[in-house]
C-alpha cells in the first residue's frame, strides 16, 4: 500500500471531486453530517476556521487550509472487500498518520503529531476508470476542533510512513517492493511496445500504452519536442527517468532503445556495401599442357595495328614462356592490361625476327622466317631477346609519372 498527502487551498473543489466523481462512494465522515452536499461540508469547515480566525491569523493568514490524502492499497490486498473493510482501513491509516513523529526532522514541536481524528474530514472510495483499482480520498480540515493547526511539514513522508505501518500490521508487501515490481512491469510493457513498433513515433507509443491500461502524460518544450513523460498505473505515477535499465526509456534515449530492439531485424533488411579490399589478380596467358613430344612448339599470331599494318608472326613457345615470365605489373598502380603488355612484347619480338631474317637473307645465310633460322649473331640468344622484349614492353605499358597515363 502507498499513500500521498499535501496541503491545498482549493478545498471546495477537492471535496466536490472526492464525493461527486462518477461511482464514488462516501466511506465515512468525521464531525460532519453524512447526508449533506460537498458544498455544505466545505462551508462547515470554513465556519470553524472563521471561529478561530484571530488565533490563525495572528502571524500570517492560513491560505492552504485543507489536507488532502490518497491511500492506495493494491488490488490483491483488497480483493473481496466490503465497505466495512474500507472504513477500518481509513481508521487505521488516520491513527498511524497522527502518530508519526517528524519533530526531529523538521525541528518543530508541532510536527510531533497531527490530530486528524479530532478534525473534520470526509473519506470517499474511488475506482480507477482504466484499471479498476480502488483507493481512498481523505479531505480534512487543516485545523482541529480546538483551533490548532495540523502540521504540514514533510506531510508526504508522514503519509508514506503511515501507509508502511498499516501495511506491516496487516502483513502486506512493503511499499518499496510494490513500487519496484510496478516499475519492472511497466518497463517490460514499454519495451514490448517498442519491440512491436515498426518505427518510433510518440503518438504510436502513447496509443499502445494507453490500450494496455496506462495513462501517459507527455511534456513538451517550447519547440514542441517531448522532453519528459510519466506513466500512471492505478494510483501510482512513475516518471520515465525511473523506468528501464540505465534510464533507457527517457526521451533522450528511447529512440536508441528502439533501435537496439530492432538491431537484428535491421541487419537483415538493410545491406551495407562492403569495401572490396582484395587485390586484383594478375591473369596470364594459358600455357599448353606439357607433352612427351620434345619437338619445338610454334604458335602463330596475326596482329593488326591498323588497317594498313599487319604482322603475321610464328614464335617458338619457349620464347613466349620467357615473355610471360618476365612481364610484371604493379597491381596498385597500373593502367595497361596484361594482354596489352603481351601484344607489345610479341610485336617487338616480331620486329626483331623480321629484321634478323632480312639481314640473314641479304648476307646469303638463308631465310625463311622464325621456323627456319633467324640469321642472328651466334653470340646472341633468341631467349635473351625474348626476355629483353618483354621487359621493354613492361616499361612501355607502365603509367608515366608526369602525365599519369599508361601506354
Amino acid at each position: 500500500m502507498i499513500a500521498k498527502a499535501k496541503v491545498i487551498s482549493h478545498g471546495a473543489n477537492a471535496i466536490r471531486y472526492s464525493v461527486d466523481k462518477d461511482k464514488a462512494e462516501i466511506v465515512k465522515t468525521n464531525l460532519l453530517p453524512d447526508d449533506i452536499s460537498p458544498t455544505a461540508m466545505w462551508a462547515r469547515m470554513l465556519a470553524l476556521q472563521k471561529k478561530f480566525e484571530d488565533k490563525l491569523n495572528r502571524y500570517h493568514p492560513l491560505k492552504r487550509n485543507m489536507i488532502r490524502v490518497e491511500v492506495s492499497p493494491t488490488s490483491e490486498e483488497t480483493q473481496g472487500w466490503t465497505m466495512k473493510d474500507w472504513q477500518r482501513l481509513a481508521d487505521d491509516f488516520i491513527r498511524e498518520f497522527d502518530a508519526v513523529d517528524l519533530s526531529a526532522k523538521s525541528k518543530r514541536k508541532s510536527a510531533k503529531a497531527t490530530n486528524l481524528k479530532d478534525s473534520q474530514y470526509v473519506v470517499a472510495l474511488h475506482r480507477d476508470s482504466k484499471s479498476g483499482i480502488m483507493h481512498l480520498h481523505i479531505d480534512a480540515n487543516r485545523i482541529d476542533m480546538r483551533g490548532n493547526v495540523n502540521d504540514a511539514h514533510y506531510i508526504y513522508e508522514r503519509a508514506m510512513a503511515a501507509a508502511a505501518k498499516v501495511g506491516q500490521q496487516r502483513g502486506w508487501k512493503d511499499a518499496q517492493e510494490v513500487s519496484r515490481q510496478n516499475k519492472e512491469a511497466i518497463t517490460n510493457d514499454c519495451l514490448s511496445v517498442l519491440a512491436k513498433m515498426p518505427y518510433f513515433d510518440w503518438g504510436l507509443y502513447t496509443k499502445c500504452l494507453t490500450q494496455m491500461g496506462y495513462d501517459v502524460k507527455l511534456q513538451s518544450d517550447s519547440k514542441g519536442q517531448v522532453c519528459g513523460y510519466a506513466i500512471k498505473r492505478g494510483n501510482s505515477i512513475y516518471k520515465s527517468s525511473e523506468l528501464g535499465k540505465g534510464r533507457c526509456l527517457m526521451p533522450s534515449k528511447i529512440e536508441g532503445t528502439w533501435a537496439k530492439l530492432h538491431h537484428q531485424e535491421l541487419e537483415k533488411t538493410v545491406s551495407t556495401p562492403t569495401k572490396n579490399t582484395q587485390q586484383p589478380k594478375i591473369m596470364t596467358a594459358p600455357k599448353p599442357m606439357p607433352t612427351a613430344d620434345n619437338t619445338p612448339k610454334i604458335r602463330h599470331f596475326d596482329f593488326y595495328t591498323d588497317e594498313f599494318h599487319h604482322y603475321p608472326v610464328d614464335i617458338l613457345q619457349n620464347c613466349l614462356d620467357v615473355i610471360d615470365k618476365n612481364i610484371t605489373l604493379d597491381a596498385d598502380n597500373v593502367f595497361a592490361k596484361i594482354g596489352d603488355v603481351q601484344k607489345t612484347a610479341i610485336l617487338l619480338f616480331a620486329e626483331y625476327i623480321d629484321a634478323a631474317t632480312t639481314i640473314a637473307a641479304q648476307s646469303g645465310g638463308g631465310g625463311g622466317g622464325a621456323t627456319s633460322g633467324w640469321g642472328r649473331d651466334k653470340d646472341e640468344d633468341e631467349l635473351s631477346w625474348a626476355h629483353r622484349c618483354a621487359m621493354m614492353a613492361n616499361r612501355l605499358c607502365r603509367p608515366r609519372k608526369k602525365q599519369g597515363y599508361g601506354r
